[in-house]
């Protein structure tokens, strides 16, 4: 797995895509050439959406990526081992629960935020791994924020 290290900084209360282009401009030359492409990925992933939190991790505890965090997905754009990208979706709606830890293991602490949704036969769920844990905290209380707005916001049958 390839650690990734990104500082993008969000400026005011969030982040477009095009904000997103302009700020990598400024990254050193192979950070700005890797998170490019990975922006590119996600591109019809992040039209029209507003991102709130740009960090790394991973989803599932499988490679490392980029991950972008909006209103009402969490998206990332995983760095396969031969250097191409690959984008994944979690839609909020799509969950009924969540649930977050901070696992320590060998000397090594990683964090976990489980999206679990209910079904026929026990469910389904999905996880984002690896989140810098300077991050971890906000994006976890942002999507469980996010998640409650969205169950609130949907009409009663």
């Amino acid at each position: 797995m390839n650690k990734i290290n990104i500082d993008i900084p969000i400026t005011g209360e969030y982040a477009t895509y095009d904000n997103l282009l302009t700020e990598a401009e400024k990254l050193p030359k192979s950070t700005r050439q890797q998170f490019t492409k990975a922006l590119e990925t996600v591109k019809k992933n992040l039209s029209k959406e507003q991102v709130y939190f740009v960090s790394t991790g991973a989803f599932d505890g499988t490679t490392f990526g980029y991950l972008f965090i909006t209103k009402k997905k969490a998206i990332l754009a995983e760095v396969t081992q031969t250097e191409k990208f690959e984008a994944h979706e979690y839609k909020y709606d799509d969950y009924k629960e969540m649930e977050h830890d901070k696992v320590k293991v060998l000397d090594v602490t990683t964090s976990v935020i489980e999206l679990k949704r209910s079904g026929l036969f026990g469910g389904k769920s999905n996880k984002i791994t690896n989140i810098p844990l300077d991050d971890f905290d906000d994006i976890y209380k942002f999507i469980k924020m996010q998640m409650n707005l969205n169950e609130t916001e949907k009409p009663k049958k």
